[in-house]
């Protein structure tokens, strides 16, 4: 008898320490949003966007991936575009880099300079070497930022 009231201790230990470790974790996640404009359409990640009004938070925290970005368009489609690359840099902009290349435009870096987080976004394999030989023209769009 005294054995299993020991053995319900422990599972009880166990069962405490775990829910406190997952409400630490959960408490260390952060969001941050904002709101930007695509004049055009663009490719971003392996999502396309048309061009228009568009909302995204960014999910931040000790889950994998670490980062996911959220963005929603005007029709409520939402694309889960995650970065492998970031920097925790708090200097420049607030703004979306998009590099043209011919016809196509894709989204080389999101900077949110007031939370400190720079997202890279490399361009696809198969697009490397025609980029590397082409000229190149950048864009900056401006994202405003959302008070979370």
């Amino acid at each position: 008898m005294n054995t299993n009231r020991s053995w319900r201790l422990v599972k009880f230990a166990v069962l405490a320490m775990l829910t406190a470790c997952m409400g630490a974790r959960l408490a260390n996640a952060q969001t941050t949003g904002g709101k930007f404009n695509l004049p055009f359409e663009v490719r971003w990640g392996q999502s396309v966007l048309p061009a228009g009004n568009y909302s995204f938070t960014v999910s931040t925290g000790t889950a994998s991936p670490k980062y996911s970005v959220f963005v929603s368009g005007e029709d409520h489609t939402t694309n889960i575009i995650t970065s492998a690359i970031f920097d925790d840099s708090h200097s420049g902009k607030n703004e979306l880099t998009v590099e043209e290349s011919g016809e196509t435009r894709a989204v080389r870096t999101l900077r949110l300079a007031d939370a400190g987080l720079v997202f890279s976004y490399p361009a696809p394999k198969a697009r490397r070497q025609m980029l590397a030989q082409a000229p190149k023209l950048i864009q900056r769009l401006p994202i405003l930022m959302a008070n979370k």
